[in-house]
Parts: C-alpha cells; structure tokens; sequence
C-alpha cells in the first residue's frame, strides 16, 4: 500500500522512491560513446562555422545595400553566396529544402527597398 493518506493513496499505487530510482538510472545510461561525442562536437563545430559565414554575408550585403545601393554585381554576388551559406546551414541543421522558399538574398533585397523607402 502506498504512504500516501487520503483517496489518491488507491489510485496511485507507484511508490515515488521508486519513480526517482527509476529516472536516476535512465539518466546514468544516457551516456554518449566517444566516437558518437567527437561527432557531436564535429557538428556543433561545423554549424557554428557555418552560421558565422552566413552571418558575415548578411552583414556585408545590408553594408552594401546601405552605402550603395546601385551597386547591383555586388549585391548579386553576395546575394548568391549567402543563399548557398543558408542553405548548407539550413542542410546541417536538418530543415529540408523547399521549392517554395524565398531566397535569404531576395527577402532581404525586398527589405531593404522597404526600408529605403520609408526614410524618403
């Protein structure tokens, strides 16, 4: 019978002491295998350098989009080489690549016009 006083003591025979048991040896066995480790960390490595490329890119073409706006082969460039950053990171991460998305480049073109035209 259960410690418990009142009516849940029936309906609730698990004894906690033996709930917290059962949770601290699951979490015991949860343990990662090196060669499973170092892949992690490889990972973790890897989608940190590619968020630091993608967010390098963004902040070079809102640089340019914002000192000179005219400059389209630059835009365009840096345009294309941060929809590729993006989806390598989008590739690491796990998030599949949909026909319908938007270009990181274009949304952010779009954005920009947006913003241009506020200030005027």
């Amino acid at each position: 019978m259960s410690t418990r006083n009142g009516p849940q003591a029936r309906a609730h025979p698990i004894d906690e002491s033996r709930v917290a048991s059962a949770v601290t040896k699951a979490q015991t066995n949860m343990r990662y295998s090196r060669a499973e480790y170092a892949k992690v960390v490889a990972l973790q490595e890897e989608v940190a350098r590619a968020d630091g490329d993608y967010q390098r890119l963004r902040g070079a073409y809102l640089e340019i989009a914002e000192t000179d706006p005219t400059h389209e082969v630059a835009l365009a460039m840096i345009g294309a080489d941060m929809d590729r950053a993006h989806s390598r990171l989008q590739a690491l991460i796990g998030l599949p690549r949909l026909p319908f998305t938007h270009e990181p480049s274009a949304v952010m073109r779009r954005e920009m016009l947006r913003v241009a035209d506020d200030k005027h």
